[in-house]
C-alpha cells in the first residue's frame, strides 16, 4: 500500500446560506490550488448530507478528505499563505462557523482510493457519487483489517461502480478502523449493499466490533479523486451532481 496521509474534515456553517459560501471558497481552492502537482494531493473529496431536511438543524455540515503523498505535503497544505490560511482569515471576519471545524489524521491502510481513467472517477447515474464513511471500534482491529484486505480485490474486480474502496487506521487509536467508499450512484450503492459477498463481510465484521456507525453523502462539484497528485484530468475525475 502506497504511502498516504488523510485529512477527514467536518465543517459546521452557520447556515445555508454560509454552507454556500464555504463552498465556493472552497470549490475555488480545489481548482487553484490542489490540483497543482506541487500540492502534492491525491484526493480532494468534499460532501454534503446524503438527505438534509429543512427540520435537520445539521443539513449546513460540510464532510470532507484530503488525501496527500506524506505529512510533509499535508504540512505544506496547512502552512500554504495564497489558498489554505486565507480561507480560514475569511471564515473568522466573515463568522461563516457556527464552531470549530473538527479534523482527524488517518493513514490509507488498504484498498483503493481510484481506479483507472477508463473506468473513470464520476457519477455515470446523473446524480452525483454517493459516499459512505462508516467509523468501527474494533475487539480486533487486525482481524477486522485481514477481512476487509481480502474482500478489497473482489470489490475492485466485480464492482465498477465503486469508486474508492479505502480503508484507513490511525495509531493513536489502535482499535478504530476508517471505512471511505465512493459510488457512481444509488443504483451502486444497492447492489453492493446486497451481493452476497459484502452480506458476508460484514457477519464476518459484526464478530469483531464493539460499535460500527455510517453516514451517507453526496460529492461535491470540483472534488477529485486520482490515482496522481493533482487529480489528473479535470473531465475524467471531476464529479457532477
Amino acid at each position: 500500500m502506497a504511502d498516504g496521509i488523510a485529512l477527514l474534515c467536518m465543517l459546521y456553517p452557520e447556515s445555508p446560506t454560509k454552507r454556500d459560501r464555504c463552498l465556493n471558497l472552497l470549490r475555488h481552492t480545489a481548482r487553484e490550488y490542489y490540483r497543482q502537482p506541487a500540492a502534492k494531493c491525491t484526493a480532494w473529496s468534499y460532501f454534503l448530507p446524503f438527505k438534509p431536511t429543512p427540520s435537520n438543524k445539521q443539513q449546513a455540515v460540510i464532510g470532507g478528505l484530503e488525501i496527500y503523498t506524506s505529512k510533509a505535503a499535508l504540512q505544506s497544505q496547512v502552512d500554504d499563505p495564497v489558498f489554505f490560511q486565507p480561507y480560514h482569515a475569511t471564515v473568522k471576519q466573515e463568522t461563516l462557523y457556527s464552531r470549530p471545524e473538527e479534523l482527524v489524521a488517518w493513514y490509507l491502510t488498504a484498498g483503493f482510493v481510484a481506479r483507472g481513467k477508463a473506468a473513470g472517477g464520476s457519477g455515470k447515474e446523473g446524480e452525483g457519487v454517493v459516499i459512505s464513511v462508516t467509523k468501527m471500534a474494533c475487539t480486533d482491529r487486525k482481524k477486522v483489517l485481514d477481512v476487509l484486505e481480502e474482500f478489497v480485490p473482489w470489490v475492485e474486480a466485480n464492482e465498477p461502480g465503486v469508486l474508492t474502496y479505502a480503508v484507513f487506521t490511525r495509531p493513536k487509536a489502535g482499535e478504530e478502523v476508517l471505512l471511505f467508499v465512493r459510488y457512481e450512484g444509488t443504483k451502486a450503492l444497492k447492489a453492493h449493499g446486497v451481493a452476497p459477498e459484502h452480506e458476508e463481510v460484514v457477519k464476518k465484521l459484526a464478530e469483531l466490533q464493539r460499535s460500527n456507525d455510517t453516514t451517507l453523502w453526496k460529492e461535491v462539484p470540483d472534488s477529485f479523486v486520482s490515482q496522481t497528485v493533482g487529480g489528473g484530468s479535470a473531465s475524467a475525475v471531476q464529479s457532477k451532481l
